[in-house]
């Protein structure tokens, strides 16, 4: 089982501002397009920063559902 990083760890590695509001707004709305026009980014940008996001927590943030997305327990 992996270990979550501490919120100092992940602000070292590049966590952004901008990350975490594309993880609140994913939460919200469950759908990746819905979650960069709430963030003001294309979806192709929001989509690359859940990447970073995973990238710099190293682990997976978001699991696909049958209508959308869902956070992990992590994300």
């Amino acid at each position: 089982m992996h270990r979550t990083p501490s919120a100092d760890q992940l602000a070292q590695r590049g966590l952004k501002l901008s990350h975490l509001r594309l993880l609140a707004a994913l939460a919200d709305t469950g759908q990746i397009s819905q979650a960069a026009e709430r963030i003001g980014v294309a979806q192709p940008a929001a989509s690359r920063l859940l990447a970073e996001v995973e990238r710099i927590v190293g682990q997976p943030v978001h699991q696909r559902t049958g209508r959308g997305m869902a956070l992990t327990a992590v994300g």
